[in-house]
């Protein structure tokens, strides 16, 4: 488990609500991973790999603590993006 930064982090208005994407492209994510985004005010967040995986376990999941996300892996070295709406 170690605490990672995305490559990027790209904001977006939808609406009233911010949808925040967070691009790890070399970074790579293993199971346990954190994140701590500083994001407020969150109301909805999803992530999708962006790589191959070698094995039969290809979701990425992610749970939420605060505004620290905690990346579930079926394997370890996975690429992706973290999306997140916020009303900030």
């Amino acid at each position: 488990m170690a605490a990672k930064t995305p490559d990027s982090v790209l904001r977006e208005s939808t609406g009233s609500l911010t949808l925040h994407i967070a691009v790890f492209s070399t970074n790579d994510i293993d199971d346990g991973d954190t994140y701590a985004s500083g994001i407020k005010e969150i109301v909805g967040y999803w992530a999708n790999g962006t790589d191959d995986p070698t094995q039969t376990k290809e979701g990425i999941d992610v749970s939420l603590s605060s505004s620290t996300f905690t990346f579930n892996t079926g394997e370890n070295d996975r690429t992706g993006i973290l999306y997140v709406l916020s009303r900030t």
